[in-house]
């Protein structure tokens, strides 16, 4: 038997150990894009901010894949799977026959179309080794912007905030995150920002960076910024442009069952390229962070080597952003819930918004209330019914 992983992060990393666990003898080849061993990407901003030393967000050795038995094929890419005829082609030539294979080959940042110096992108380790060079650089005038309004914007904002550098933060919609959390909790947040002396610029829908050898400003809804800096998060798409002509079916990500097998057999998926259908919530959906990643890559080496485990999680995800911490728990997609309910209120400090579906809470997203995680996560678990008198919801 011989194991083809696309993709040497957390999602196929943890593939490829879990199946030298369960099968000591078969073939497992790992390959990467990257030539670095597998590294932590939630501390990556830890290692930027110099809270860490660089050697601290490795979680493997370059030896430990020989030592493991596993072939690791670091700065490879992949141009074409070969569903059909159960090969994969590199980019340069080559061909590498499988059994089984899993696509964890993650997702790739969006671009700017214009890419100047001092314009930065934060998704990788090359990416952070760029942001502290560049940060080093910086004169004692410097000015930071950040142009997104999700996750990486929050990594930025927190590591230009430690760093005692003015932010002008700008992003598309009419508040952080416009298309998942309520307005309520939108506020809160623009509060923070502007409370710790960030300049906020909503519903940036273009922007454009100026400077020759390097970036000096943004222009944005009719307005000049000064910039020395400017970090981009304006969000990812999953990799998967080397399934075109298989046959694997994709929509929003390749789209896989509750084992995480797609439509096609002995091919399976996870991590954020995954589109994966959920049992719990009955619905398929990409969620793209660390433990979901990491928990995907268990099930689907035990799925390859035999077992029929479906995949079961209530995944969550918290970001502090200067000071207000923000909680993403379950199935929080607003076109998905049948209702929504806010708790709490901006004047109190936090706000707690609850994604209802057939009367069961479904998902949650807290904003400035973090004392509610382990009851919603709870009461998620269980498919508590709501209308159940016994259901004790946060107040």
């Amino acid at each position: 038997m011989h194991y083809v992983i696309i993709g040497g992060g957390i999602a196929g990393t943890t593939c490829a150990e879990e199946l030298r666990k369960l099968d000591s003898a078969s073939k497992i080849t790992l390959i990467s894009e990257e030539f670095h061993a597998l590294y932590s990407r939630v501390l990556l901003p830890h290692y930027i901010k110099g809270k860490i030393p660089r050697e601290r967000v490795f979680l493997k050795k370059e030896s430990w894949y020989a030592e493991q038995q596993i072939e690791w094929l670091a700065g490879e890419i992949i141009e074409r799977v070969d569903a059909k005829n159960k090969h994969i082609e590199f980019v340069g030539g080559g061909e590498l026959s499988y059994d089984k294979l899993l696509i964890a080959s993650g997702s790739e940042v969006k671009l700017m179309d214009q890419d100047l110096p001092g314009v930065s992108y934060l998704r990788t380790l090359d990416d952070a080794d760029q942001l502290v060079e560049l940060m080093r650089a910086l004169p004692k005038d410097a000015h930071a912007c950040i142009y997104g309004g999700g996750f990486i914007a929050c990594e930025y904002l927190n590591i230009f905030h430690e760093a005692n550098i003015p932010i002008t933060l700008a992003y598309r919609g009419a508040h952080m995150w416009s298309r998942g959390i309520s307005e309520e909790a939108g506020m809160l947040i623009k509060n923070q920002l502007v409370q710790n002396g960030i300049t906020v610029i909503e519903n940036a829908k273009e922007i454009e960076c100026i400077g020759e050898k390097t970036i000096e400003s943004i222009f944005i809804n009719g307005q000049t910024y000064p910039c020395s800096l400017l970090g981009v998060g304006v969000g990812v798409a999953p990799h998967f442009s080397l399934l075109q002509e298989s046959g694997i079916q994709m929509h929003e990500g390749i789209l896989t069952n509750a084992f995480l097998e797609t439509n096609v057999k002995d091919v399976y998926a996870a991590g954020d390229v995954a589109e994966f259908f959920d049992e719990r919530f009955e619905r398929t959906f990409i969620t793209g962070n660390w433990m979901n990643a990491q928990m995907q890559g268990r099930v689907a080496a035990r799925n390859m080597t035999g077992s029929h485990a479906a995949f079961d999680l209530v995944s969550s995800y918290a970001m502090n952003i200067v000071g207000i911490e923000i909680i993403f728990i379950g199935d929080t997609s607003r076109t998905h819930a049948d209702e929504t309910r806010l708790i709490g209120t901006v004047e109190a400090g936090g706000v707690t918004e609850l994604f209802v579906r057939k009367n069961k809470l479904v998902g949650a997203i807290l904003t400035g209330r973090n004392m509610d995680r382990a009851i919603l996560t709870k009461l998620i678990q269980e498919k508590a019914d709501l209308t159940d008198s016994g259901v004790v919801l946060p107040m």
